[in-house]
């Protein structure tokens, strides 16, 4: 999934349940349920053509940075309750992709993708078992489909 749903997801969860001590652990596992449904990614050859390509980084990277700030921001202009645990929520619910940054600094320098040294890539990459330039439509309905599950928190 992109950042942007990831966020949407983890902001949702955390306008709905209002309680840190589920909202929380709840958002942060919800990126990888996310990740385990078919959806959509950058088509290139390897894990080191797809990181370094410019489609990703704009895509990917630049798309989700903008996607995630823009909800925050209507978050705390509009301050529905729980807004603050929801801005956190979108925060650790987009946040198991930061992890991968080494990887992608490591694909970056002329270095392979550094998948194998650590069991959390591993476990990260695998659960994404069908993404690609197709998943297209599950991105946009699961994007449409939490605009219209946030809309009444912020009225």
């Amino acid at each position: 999934m992109t950042a942007t749903n990831h966020a949407l997801t983890g902001a949702i969860l955390g306008l709905a349940v209002g309680n840190p001590w589920v909202a929380l652990p709840a958002a942060f596992v919800s990126h990888f349920v996310c990740d385990a449904i078919p959806h959509y990614d950058v088509s290139h050859g390897s894990n080191e053509e797809k990181i370094a390509s410019r489609t990703f980084f704009y895509v990917q990277i630049v798309g989700g940075l903008i996607g995630c700030v823009a909800l925050v921001a209507v978050l705390v202009i509009s301050q529905p309750a729980h807004w603050l645990l929801a801005c956190i929520c979108a925060f650790l619910a987009a946040s198991p992709d930061l992890l991968a940054i080494p990887r992608f600094q490591s694909v970056k320098r002329g270095g392979k993708d550094l998948l194998d040294r650590w069991w959390f890539w591993r476990f990260h990459h695998n659960i994404q078992w069908f993404q690609k330039p197709i998943g297209w439509p599950v991105e946009l309905a699961w994007f449409a489909g939490a605009l219209i599950l946030i809309r009444p928190f912020m009225i």
